[in-house]
């Protein structure tokens, strides 16, 4: 059994689509943080892939904001599953349950927990030697501690309490634990890049709570996997955690194994970051079933990478979802038709009955239609410039009668498009004498009793031009008029844009670092205080240790707005 966590920093990100980066993972229980997808944004094409079956848990306060969700193989389908750690948002019969205590929580506070879709928890059966036993997947997506909200520190350590607590409470029901997800805290020193900047890092009330929570380890640097073996059999149970962090608990003395880096500052190329993403398991499943756990580094795609861990217990799928399971929303299961789908039914039987003439399949296909023939009827207009050609009758009358006559209503778009002209009625209205001058034999018709913009005719004769090449291009050779000099204009234009040149003012040219010798880039202030919206230069390099020369220097330097 292989299990995976990734925050995914958007599951609507995905270029190659969902399945195909699910298959890459080659897991068969894959717990992803942050989709950002809300209920009314779930689609099929997320919802529903094909060999997994898929359980989420959405933000209810914000939208695009949070939320986890749980892909399991159907090799690996959960006999239960449950949004949330209160329990307030499980209706139905396959929940998970032992929600723990909560006497420590107000009925608000456990409102507030479970509101921004921060878990999603399946049971699965497991076979560890010949015994079938259960296995509880708590998929986690922590909350960040703002340092300029107060409250949301508060609102964190009491997230960190109810997962204990429910952790703890279906452990003692005899289900082994597997918590995971993005735990937003670097537990040790070693798992943060540059922990000497950090004020009383030890002192963290987050990493106060992992000290607790994961089983003591006071190992050493030169100690051995052995060693770290015997000290996860729990002897103190009231004084020490009941978890186990899976990678620290086979790479005990791994340095710069990160999970998660800056893209603002393009940290992920030095490596410049911080282990914040865990797979814990109850101490007796990581001794005696889990074989391997490490971080992928390589998997691109977001601002944190995947961590896995590999048991060696096989997995018994459940004949049947649970009721969360996504296949069974109305949208998807075929019960409930889209708001959308509904009304362009409604506007095709109501088209139908308003006219007996059969209509387009819908109505966009019907007005991707009229926008090609705006007028509705094209032979209908033709016809119509026909009978005015033909026609001898004078101007006035056949404009009267034109417009009498019933036509359906023109597109808008049809405003917009340059009139069609009768190639012929040009020609004829155009004839060369003897001596190859132009003459005008008669009145030009028009249907419209308007001058056409690419018909004009003057009585002199110097200037005569046709909607047709053909026509255009005799007089051009006819009659050769000079084109009127613009250099007038040039030099009004050319003065023009010195003088805003010099009012607005473009960005300041960049200055070199004084170590690389190399152009810096321009940022701007935008976190709240006096310095808001100004701009500075700094090193154009990704951020990096003070030791590596490959990284940015501390070159600074404020933009003069006086220049």
């Amino acid at each position: 059994m292989k299990v995976v966590t990734w925050n995914i920093n958007g599951i609507r990100a995905f270029r190659g689509g969902i399945k195909k980066a699910l298959d890459s993972l080659d897991a068969d229980v894959i717990c992803i943080q942050e989709t950002k997808v809300t209920r009314d944004l779930l689609d099929e094409r997320i919802a529903i892939v094909d060999g997994y079956n898929s359980y989420f848990s959405y933000s209810r306060g914000r939208s695009g904001y949070s939320g986890v969700a749980t892909y399991c193989k159907d090799s690996a389908t959960p006999f239960a599953a449950e949004e949330g750690l209160t329990g307030l948002l499980t209706n139905h019969k396959s929940a998970v349950g032992c929600y723990g205590d909560h006497t420590e929580f107000s009925s608000e506070e456990l409102q507030l927990l479970d509101n921004e879709g921060r878990a999603v928890i399946t049971q699965h059966r497991i076979n560890c030697q010949d015994k079938e036993k259960t296995l509880t997947v708590i998929n986690v997506y922590c909350p960040r501690a703002d340092p300029e909200k107060p409250e949301r520190k508060q609102f964190k350590l009491q997230f960190y309490k109810l997962l204990q607590s429910r952790a703890e409470a279906v452990l003692k029901n005899g289900s082994h634990v597997i918590v995971l997800g993005d735990i937003n805290t670097s537990h040790r020193q070693i798992d943060h890049c540059d922990p000497s900047e950090i004020d009383d890092f030890v002192e963290n009330p987050g990493r106060k709570w992992l000290n607790g929570f994961l089983h003591s380890d006071e190992k050493e640097e030169g100690s051995d996997e052995e060693e770290h073996d015997e000290e996860c059999e729990v002897t103190d149970p009231l004084h020490s955690g009941k978890f186990v962090d899976t990678f620290r608990f086979f790479h005990p003395t791994r340095i710069s194994a990160f999970t998660c880096w800056s893209t603002l500052t393009g940290a992920r190329q030095t490596n410049y970051g911080t282990r914040i993403d865990y797979i814990f398991a109850d101490c007796q499943l990581a001794k005696e079933q889990f074989v391997a756990a490490d971080i992928m580094p390589e998997v691109e795609g977001s601002d944190h990478c995947p961590v896995w861990g590999q048991l060696s217990c096989s997995l018994i799928p459940s004949p049947k979802p649970p009721p969360l399971c996504t296949r069974y929303l109305p949208e998807f299961a075929g019960k409930q038709q889209k708001l959308s789908r509904f009304l362009v039914k409604v506007d095709q039987r109501s088209a139908q009955s308003e006219q007996k003439s059969d209509l387009p399949g819908s109505q966009e296909e019907g007005e991707r239609r009229e926008n090609l023939n705006p007028s509705g009827a094209a032979n209908f207009s033709g016809k119509k410039r026909l009978l005015a050609s033909d026609s001898v009758a004078p101007k006035g009358k056949k404009t009267k009668t034109v417009n009498a006559s019933s036509k359906p209503q023109g597109n808008l778009l049809s405003f917009f498009k340059p009139k069609l002209t009768n190639v012929n009625q040009c020609e004829e209205t155009l004839k060369l004498d003897e001596g190859g001058k132009p003459s005008i034999t008669g009145d030009v018709v028009s249907v419209t009793d308007t001058k056409s913009e690419d018909t004009e005719l003057t009585s002199n004769g110097s200037s005569q031009r046709c909607s047709t090449a053909e026509t255009d291009q005799q007089m051009k050779t006819i009659h050769s008029t000079p084109q009127p000099t613009v250099r007038q204009s040039d030099a009004k234009d050319g003065t023009s844009s010195v003088f805003w040149k010099s009012v607005l003012h473009g960005p300041p040219a960049p200055p070199c670092c004084k170590v690389h010798g190399e152009p810096c880039v321009l940022r701007t202030v935008k976190k709240e205080g006096p310095n808001m919206g100004k701009q500075f230069f700094v090193c154009a390099r990704p951020q990096g240790h003070a030791s590596n020369p490959e990284a940015r220097c501390n070159f600074f330097a404020w933009v003069d707005r006086a220049k």
